[in-house]
């Protein structure tokens, strides 16, 4: 009953024109006035457009649809553009009831493709791999290339381990992307089965690790044995921040922050950002990625999710402003609805 008032309550909000504010939590609906679906979300700005990737959970857990794609110029009001990556885009094992998740796009200006890399399983989370797809269009098709975990390092493997980690390298799952100043990107994600958070820098491509690999100097080991997932990383006045959550499945938890000089580390845990009530829970949301403010330089926008585990197709977005303060400090507060400065 709950679910429906709140969606009468934002259909009413849609018929009355066109979006103007955030409200975090709240139904959200596109521009067809249809709930969005793009769960685990990732922005791409590309030629004055955002593009909004995310799980389609309209027939709710595991891989039934597909990674969706909605775009914007204003980012409040969203139109659908379709499913990016179809379900029956990647190998069978990962449809249905397998997993195709925490999809992110990155441009890449010189081979002039749009390259997703997404969290790849089965139903049990034993392949545990990163997914590659390119497209010559943000809104896709995109191509389904293969799929692999990145990086083999021996950090000392239990006897039986379910997910093969010394035959097949190690896991990869929550995960994001990073396209730094430079013109280099990266991979964050969970490792190690999430005990461990790796960074690995791309190829020129984007469409798999650079090598040969060094540790220290084209990928790093951090949050080493914190159990941390839902990585968002950002950059601010030449320092790197990362925020993460803890690993509970659905339930919420206490997010954390950590900053560098160097991309790949050393990086100092600066403890949980969140502010308030609910604080606790990271107002009962999970961060999926760091989007900077148009026009705001040190201004940025916090995303997360707040999974209903027993309906996921109406988890909600949790969207919210902060900045960074002196001393690499920051902030988030709950606001029950926002306007961009």
């Amino acid at each position: 009953m709950k679910t429906l008032i709140s969606f009468m309550i934002a259909l009413s909000v849609w018929a009355q024109g066109p979006r103007r504010e955030f409200t975090p939590g709240e139904v959200w609906l596109d521009t067809a006035g249809q709930p969005i679906q793009a769960h685990s979300a990732g922005i791409l700005l590309h030629r004055g457009v955002y593009y909004w990737y995310g799980e389609d959970k309209t027939l709710g857990n595991f891989n039934r649809t597909g990674i969706s794609v909605y775009s914007s110029k204003d980012l409040y009001n969203w139109k659908r553009e379709g499913v990016a990556l179809p379900k029956d885009s990647v190998p069978a094992q990962f449809r249905e009831t397998g997993v195709c998740e925490r999809a992110k796009v990155l441009y890449n200006a010189r081979t002039k493709k749009f390259v997703m890399w997404m969290h790849l399983d089965d139903k049990p989370y034993a392949v545990a791999s990163a997914g590659v797809a390119v497209a010559d269009q943000a809104t896709g098709p995109f191509r389904f290339v293969g799929y692999s975990r990145p990086v083999r390092f021996d950090f000392g493997y239990p006897e039986k381990d379910r997910t093969n980690q010394r035959e097949l390298g190690n896991t990869y799952r929550d995960m994001n992307l990073f396209l730094d100043t430079d013109g280099k990107a990266y991979a964050f994600y969970a490792s190690e089965d999430n005990w461990t958070m790796y960074i690995v820098r791309l190829n020129a491509e984007f469409t798999g690790p650079e090598m040969p690999q060094v540790e220290g100097k084209t990928w790093a080991r951090i949050l080493v044995k914190q159990m941390r997932e839902a990585p968002a990383p950002f950059k601010h006045n030449g320092k790197y921040f990362l925020i993460t959550s803890g690993c509970t499945g659905w339930k919420p938890n206490r997010a954390g922050y950590a900053v560098a000089t160097n991309i790949l580390g050393p990086w100092t845990e600066k403890g949980d950002p969140s502010v308030g009530a609910e604080a606790e829970t990271t107002f009962r949301s999970q961060s999926t990625f760091v989007l900077p403010m148009p026009g705001r330089p040190g201004k940025f926008i916090f995303l997360a999710d707040r999974w209903n585990e027993k309906q996921l197709e109406d988890s909600r977005y949790v969207w919210l402003p902060f900045e960074v303060g002196p001393g690499d400090t920051i902030e988030l507060k709950w606001v029950d609805r926002w306007q961009l400065p």
